[in-house]
């Protein structure tokens, strides 16, 4: 935590100082609702929360670029139906990762209604630990799941004051977060799940 910490005050230093010219940038951070397709429960269950700093570059009027260092909170807990209904034994898995998303964002002030941004990319992620909880027995896991993987992202952004937005995003792995030694890259593996909801603080003029 402390080196990512580290690396975020050098990410909007850095950027910071770009924005004057020709960058936006700013900080974000937000909750995570999260499970893992592939394993036994269902349900957006797990809770957690993200934070970090991005750039933007304005390709135009209303296209632009933007790129962003997060740390993010993911993973996959039972529910209270699964447990007591169905006989699941208590579960929580905790993956902690450093993710770089890549974002295209369009602005809709081409149809008179700049206050919204809708955005799609890809992020690289990497895992820096895991913790699984089954009844009570507590492990570090980190070496089960996949050290590098990759999520395709899509949501909308908006922006409500001068500086402050707010911004929804759905998250799924295009490359999963476990093998489970089965045959197939897309099938019968596991994959990250994500919902995201975050504040954004612009340190310059509203994204584009």
């Amino acid at each position: 935590m402390k080196r990512l910490f580290i690396a975020l005050i050098v990410f909007l230093a850095l950027f910071g100082k770009a924005s004057a010219q020709s960058f936006n940038a700013g900080v974000i951070a937000g909750g995570t609702f999260c499970q893992v397709d592939g394993d036994t429960y269902a349900g957006f269950h797990q809770l957690g929360f993200t934070a970090g700093a991005y750039a933007n570059l304005p390709f135009g009027n209303y296209l632009s670029g933007q790129m962003e260092l997060k740390y993010s909170l993911l993973g996959a807990h039972s529910s209270h139906k699964e447990v007591s209904e169905y006989g699941y034994l208590p579960y929580s898995l905790r993956m902690h990762y450093v993710e770089i998303p890549l974002m295209l964002r369009f602005n809709l002030g081409v149809f008179r209604v700049n206050f919204i941004t809708l955005e799609a990319g890809a992020s690289i992620d990497v895992l820096m630990r895991a913790t699984e909880d089954v009844n009570g027995d507590y492990q570090v896991t980190t070496r089960r799941w996949s050290r590098i993987s990759a999520t395709a992202n899509a949501g909308v952004h908006f922006d409500i004051t001068k500086h402050f937005g707010l911004g929804a995003r759905f998250m799924y792995s295009v490359a999963p977060c476990r093998f489970t030694g089965n045959p197939g890259w897309f099938f019968n593996q596991y994959y990250n799940k994500v919902i995201q909801i975050t504040a954004t603080y612009n340190i310059n003029s509203p994204l584009k």
